[in-house]
């Protein structure tokens, strides 16, 4: 299983127009076109953009299905020629998992997803590292996956987790901190580390994950 996350940025004062296009569209895209997994805006971070997270088999299964979508005359007339003149800029990371992609058992949750760029050959160690915290994580957060960026960006990992509220990311947040099993582990691996992200999104109402 492979994932590719986009993110589409759009003009301001767009977003209203192309959220009322994607909601009458999206069931031309998913599943045939790929598993749509979850799909936000920011509420803290780039503004204007729409993240789209999907899966696919593998990369043969990625192509032959955005080769696929490229052909489909629905896709083109109801949602590409009413949104393409917004569009700034297109962004895609292909990730290969670390963990498996576990969606929060409620809804109503924000999502923050954080990227980091180690230094050079060093992402597969801090993804490793990672995964080992796991279970020290699971007792804080709930961590929803956690990848590779395999094309996009190099020496990349990024993971996605889920809170029910910005209160409960500030409470499980400093509870994790305070753990001292994490920091430890998280002393080990800062060093890695030479550029850390985070952006906080809210799922869209037809989004799977919520």
């Amino acid at each position: 299983m492979i994932y590719e996350m986009r993110t589409v940025t759009y003009k301001p004062g767009a977003m209203s127009e192309v959220l009322s296009v994607n909601q009458k569209t999206h069931e031309i895209f998913s599943p045939k076109y790929g598993e749509t997994l979850g799909l936000w805006t920011a509420e803290i971070g780039a503004l204007n953009r729409l993240w789209r997270l999907c899966a696919y088999d593998d990369y043969g299964d990625y192509r032959q299905k955005r080769a696929a979508l490229a052909k489909d005359a629905r896709w083109q007339n109801e949602h590409l020629s009413k949104v393409s003149h917004h569009i700034l800029q297109h962004e895609a990371r292909m990730l290969t998992p670390v963990m498996p992609v576990q969606a929060p058992e409620a809804a109503g949750n924000i999502y923050e997803y954080r990227y980091y760029r180690t230094a050079p050959g060093q992402v597969s160690r801090y993804a490793s590292e990672m995964e080992r915290a796991a279970s020290v994580r699971k007792k804080h957060v709930c961590d929803v996956g956690m990848w590779i960026t395999e094309a996009g960006l190099p020496d990349e990992f990024s993971h996605m987790v889920a809170h029910p509220s910005m209160e409960a990311r500030t409470a499980q947040r400093a509870a994790l901190m305070a753990d001292a099993e994490w920091a430890e582990i998280q002393s080990e691996i800062a060093q890695l580390l030479v550029d850390a992200r985070s952006e906080i999104l809210v799922p869209l109402a037809w989004s799977k994950m919520r």
